[in-house]
């Protein structure tokens, strides 16, 4: 539900004090919580926040429904919860994910195990084309997959959970702080993402923006793959930077920002037809993950 999505964002703000921090923290762009807190106020029929000033900041009408928020939010939790108690949710569900998103899918799925203990859900993998296939299909009841799909006249529901921008990775042994990215770029090996995926064509986007001419060395669909050759320092890469991912901690990976660089690769949760009670349960857990 979107305006379920927009209380939790408005709560974020709320709660880290920007709407920077908020992004950050739902995994949204700067642009996107503006978007969804420009609705809210539509929806509210009331401005919210305060816009007069350098940085935006709630206002008092905003501040008087934060508890009404709160509670709509813990009500909306709350009645999935109660509904899967009366009902006493069991069996068997399917959920797929692109290889990137499974540690994230798989992690509040264990986390779900506690409080339905008879709730199975099995777990698939793939690319985004495959899982969106399969979804249709009635294969696997959702997947987390990389992109809106394209727009049909079916009963689907594609919901975005987080984006990640690109950055250019690089072992810290082949990068000098001092050095500029345009100067690594040119003095170490490239590996690519693979050039006729969505991805590899805006990374191929950011080299002619930054006017840099690379030979890739190889070419490959698999982000993990990619990191794990530049931590055997093969080459450098630019590619998403993956939500979930410890790179930040990892002493074979630095990880650069690339100036200018707006696209972001989205990620969502998609469902086709009626769904059983049990995914509603799985994409709220993901929803309330996020917004922690």
């Amino acid at each position: 539900m979107s305006e379920i999505r927009m209380l939790r964002t408005f709560l974020a703000i709320e709660k880290h004090g920007t709407m920077a921090a908020a992004a950050d923290r739902m995994a949204l762009t700067h642009a996107a919580v503006g978007a969804q807190m420009r609705t809210l106020e539509r929806v509210c029929r009331r401005q919210l926040f305060d816009r007069s000033g350098r940085s935006i900041q709630l206002n008092d009408a905003g501040r008087s429904i934060i508890e009404q928020a709160r509670a709509v939010v813990a009500a909306y939790d709350s009645l999935l919860r109660g509904v899967a108690d009366e009902t006493r949710i069991e069996g068997s569900i399917t959920i797929g994910s692109t290889v990137s998103s499974m540690g994230f899918l798989a992690a509040n799925v264990i986390r779900l195990k506690a409080t339905y203990p008879g709730l199975n859900v099995r777990l698939a993998h793939g690319d985004s084309v495959e899982l969106e296939r399969k979804v249709r299909a009635g294969e696997i009841d959702a997947a987390v997959i990389v992109s809106e799909p394209r727009a049909t006249t079916l009963p689907e529901s594609w919901e975005r959970l987080y984006d990640e921008p690109l950055v250019l990775l690089v072992n810290p042994a082949a990068a000098p702080v001092d050095v500029p990215l345009n100067a690594l770029l040119k003095r170490n090996p490239f590996i690519g993402f693979e050039a006729a995926s969505l991805t590899g064509r805006h990374v191929a986007s950011v080299l002619r923006r930054l006017r840099v001419e690379v030979t890739p060395i190889l070419e490959m669909n698999s982000i993990a793959a990619i990191a794990d050759l530049v931590r055997q320092n093969v080459g450098l890469s630019i590619v998403p930077r993956l939500r979930h991912a410890a790179w930040d901690d990892d002493p074979l990976l630095s990880v650069r920002p690339i100036p200018g660089a707006a696209w972001r690769r989205h990620i969502g949760w998609y469902e086709f037809g009626r769904q059983p009670l049990a995914t509603a349960i799985v994409k709220n857990q993901l929803l309330a993950a996020l917004a922690d």
